[in-house]
């Protein structure tokens, strides 16, 4: 397994010794590999463990080496459908704004099952797979270096993150994340939390039905029911209703990062030029025909459409064609608790790495002519802007004056 792991909180990246050792069972199926071990050290005792066996042959499956990793590649629920190891190690999952990936722990493998459950409840018909994973001594003491006791419990910076999204051909660039049905995880017996139920699933229902349902999307955290220990195994037995879709499983060692992180970066990012955003203001208000203008000005709101208050940081995405922005930090403080990544204005998807801090509009809100009760300037054709409660007043002087 090409794995990298870091030598502190602040170090990624760096390279694993050379005679790392990693086991791994897929589909009922013990196979030991190692990686960048040269075959000449098999006589070291430390590899006297390397081997394959069997388990019991109502469990037994076909494992594939997958760039040193031995991972079934087979069909969920239907072993006569095989796929390529090729096809499987396209797979890309998308990107989660708020964890950095440091390392693939297990490599993409196709999700495939037998009827042997293990579950004291479950609806007819469901798949369970099984795999040994034994963590490197770098994983093991990185993640169990980089926690905290808080009310007694562990927090962990670095986390095991599982990720299983549905298989797709063509292969698109990233792949989303898409639960199977009644997914079921266990890592040492214990249950991981998974996504929820979506809401439209009534509270009614039976315990059996809500199991078959569909859950939401998202990465699962297993960290706390993880062995951080490099001599034992890890068993982690995935459960699910069998459609007519494939999935791909994966996990991953990765770091998770707070809103202030996000924003900071968001912010060395540079954002867009006052220069360039004024270029656009006058095209779009400008027009040589005065027939076929529509508007003169345009009035923009100061208040951030999420928090109903004076923007900070004006933002938004770089394929929204409108003016109007949203507060950076509310914007992503949301979308911490609850990820959904779209414009508040448009509607339209909204990711975090298209995301631009509007440098003109950051230049309006911090100016010191502005009221504590102002709300919207008025842009002008000319690239320019004045405040629009002066403009009304100004108006109602006139009026009165006449």
């Amino acid at each position: 397994m090409q794995s990298r792991a870091c030598a502190d909180s602040t170090s990624f990246k760096r390279p694993l010794p050379a005679n790392r050792l990693s086991e791994a069972v897929v589909g009922g199926c013990l196979a030991s590999v190692w990686s960048h071990c040269s075959l000449t050290k098999v006589n070291d005792r430390r590899f006297l463990s390397i081997m394959s066996y069997p388990l019991p042959p109502y469990q037994e499956m076909n494992i594939v080496e997958q760039y040193a990793l031995g991972l079934g590649t087979m069909a969920s629920g239907n072993n006569s459908n095989t796929l390529s190891i090729e096809t499987v190690a396209q797979i890309k999952y998308k990107n989660l704004p708020f964890y950095e990936v440091i390392d693939e722990v297990i490599k993409p493998t196709l999700l495939t099952g037998t009827n042997n459950c293990t579950l004291e409840q479950f609806p007819e018909g469901m798949k369970e797979a099984i795999f040994k994973l034994v963590l490197s001594s770098e994983h093991a003491n990185f993640v169990a270096g980089n926690r905290k006791i808080s009310h007694g419990k562990f927090e962990y910076l670095y986390q095991f993150q599982i990720r299983i999204c549905q298989f797709i051909e063509p292969v698109p660039n990233e792949s989303p994340d898409y639960m199977p049905l009644g997914l079921r995880i266990r890592v040492n017996m214990r249950e991981c939390l998974l996504p929820t139920i979506p809401l439209n699933t009534r509270p009614e229902m039976t315990l059996t039905y809500r199991l078959e349902c569909r859950r939401s999307a998202g990465p699962i955290d297993c960290t706390n029911n993880v062995k951080l220990s490099p001599i034992n195994y890890n068993d982690i037995t995935i459960n699910w209703n069998p459609d007519d879709k494939k999935y791909i499983f994966s996990m991953f060692l990765v770091k998770k990062l707070t809103a202030e992180t996000l924003i900071k970066k968001l912010q060395d990012k540079g954002g867009r030029t006052i220069e360039e955003t004024k270029k656009i203001i006058i095209k779009n208000l400008s027009n040589d025909d005065p027939e076929l203008a529509t508007t003169s000005s345009y009035r923009f709101s100061l208040v951030c459409p999420l928090g109903r208050m004076r923007m900070k940081i004006p933002t938004k995405s770089i394929h929204c064609n409108h003016l109007q922005c949203f507060d950076a930090r509310i914007f992503i403080l949301m979308n911490e608790k609850k990820p959904t990544w779209r414009c508040p204005t448009c509607n339209k998807p909204c990711l975090y790495n298209d995301l631009l801090v509007e440098n003109y509009f950051l230049e309006v809100v911090s100016s010191p002519t502005l009221k504590d009760c102002t709300n919207e300037v008025e842009i002008l054709p000319d690239g320019t802007w004045r405040i629009y409660e002066e403009i009304k007043k100004r108006k109602i002087t006139d009026i009165s004056n006449s």
